[in-house]
């Protein structure tokens, strides 16, 4: 049978366009946000920095200015050391039996293993993170100043299948998608809206982990990052540390640290930041479970875990305006 040289080229082209669109199917997608109003804010962003009590933390200048302006609380305590544990807990109301010698355990996709991304729309936003919006796979080890173990969203199998694409990499010297979210939603906040979850992690210079062995210079690098951050990417007016832009009246700013300095008993720093917080301070209990279930309940949604974790932790009540 004698095939046309038209007929020909039109398969080609159909094979060429099969092909480019499984490519295009491949490529994980970047998430459209809805809108999702809660009881007290729309957005969360939490900050997590490293490896701080709360005397030491309250003692920076930055840091004592913030907690004036905010819902500071003198009670938060860490729920294990080393840090891992914490993170996982901040995200998946669990530890999930994780003891911290293992920071690059790979959580199975089960029940047992949901995560808030589970319930809300969210992102990562991870400083030095090597991977890329175009890769097939997400990086699942360190580098450089890049720990994956701050980056929790990245233990869980679904996540490394289905949305990896949600944890986007900062450079903070050349290109910061971070700043560029913040300023489309502050544009057009309808066409451009932020992840109901934000969970930023800054590298180990900007979290203040390094130098390790000396942490008053650590808490100095991440207080210096920290007021860049908020009046330079977020915005914030450094008067009141409140949003510059009204637009942004509905997002709650959680600044709070892994774990404390030692491996004993501590509390360590957590602030509240945003139009509907109060000016206080906080002397009841709480930890990082607390501030997981609190933006459950703030949404309407049941805790991950119904007889532990986020399902056992108080609801934080007393802040809001």
């Amino acid at each position: 049978m004698t095939i046309s040289p038209g007929a020909a080229g039109r398969g080609l082209l159909l094979i060429a366009l099969s092909s480019l669109s499984a490519i295009a199917w491949a490529q994980p997608q970047t998430p459209q946000f809805a809108t999702r109003p809660g009881k007290h804010f729309d957005q969360v962003l939490i900050v997590v920095l490293e490896n701080q009590d709360y005397a030491s933390a309250i003692g920076d200048p930055l840091l004592a200015d913030l907690a004036k302006h905010g819902s500071v609380f003198t009670q938060f305590k860490n729920l294990t050391h080393p840090s891992y544990p914490n993170y996982l807990a901040m995200i998946a109301g669990s530890t999930c039996k994780a003891d911290g010698s293992d920071s690059q355990k790979n959580f199975p996709d089960d029940a047992e293993h949901r995560t808030i991304g589970d319930l809300l729309g969210w992102r990562n936003y991870a400083e030095n993170y090597p991977g890329r919006p175009a890769d097939q796979a997400p990086y699942l080890g360190d580098s450089m100043k890049y720990g994956r173990k701050h980056v929790p969203f990245l233990s869980f199998q679904k996540i490394q299948k289905e949305s990896f694409a949600n944890v986007v990499s900062v450079d903070t010297k050349t290109g910061n998608p971070f700043v560029s979210d913040i300023s489309k939603f502050r544009e057009d906040p309808h066409g451009h809206p932020l992840p109901p979850y934000m969970f930023y992690s800054p590298n180990l210079d900007d979290d203040g982990h390094d130098p390790y062995f000396r942490p008053k210079k650590g808490l100095h690098k991440a207080s210096s990052w920290l007021q860049k951050f908020l009046t330079t990417w977020l915005a914030f007016d450094e008067k009141t540390w409140l949003p510059s832009d009204e637009k942004m009246n509905r997002l709650l700013v959680v600044v709070t640290f892994d774990e404390t300095e030692g491996r004993g008993e501590g509390t360590l720093y957590t602030v509240f930041l945003g139009s509907m917080v109060k000016q206080q301070e906080v002397n009841h209990g709480y930890d990082h479970y607390s501030i997981l279930r609190t933006i459950e309940d703030n949404f309407g949604l049941d805790p991950l875990h119904n007889n532990s974790g986020d399902g056992t932790a108080t609801v934080i009540t007393e802040v809001w305006k």
